[in-house]
């Protein structure tokens, strides 16, 4: 059976960091892995697509396509969104604190 790695808040819900999978595809594997674990429902998959900002990876390599095949060596590694970084840029207008002309987006 694939190896299914949780990274993060997902191991706290799932209660593991590590869990074996069946699933032909990326898709089928992760919906057994809700199955298992009903506290990742909403969490991984909304409305059968992966949420936004939730990383998939399949042997190291990052996965769009959930219809991608599974072997039962694979590992599938999940990613949850990580908070941090930069907010959503702000558009300063002319004269509101920029010192050059016309309007600046700060990031």
């Amino acid at each position: 059976m694939p190896t299914v790695k949780l990274y993060a808040n997902l191991r706290k819900l799932a209660g593991t960091k590590e869990l074996f999978i069946k699933g032909v595809t990326v898709e089928a594997a992760l919906n057994e892995l809700i199955e298992q674990n009903p506290a990742l429902d909403g969490v991984v998959l909304e409305g059968g697509n992966l949420r936004p900002h939730v990383s998939v990876a399949l042997n190291g390599h990052n996965v769009i396509d959930l219809a991608t095949p599974v072997k039962e060596e694979d590992t599938i590694a999940i990613f949850p969104p990580i908070a941090g970084g930069t907010s959503p840029p702000a558009l300063l207008l002319k004269g509101e604190g920029n010192r050059g002309e016309g309007n600046v987006w700060l990031v």
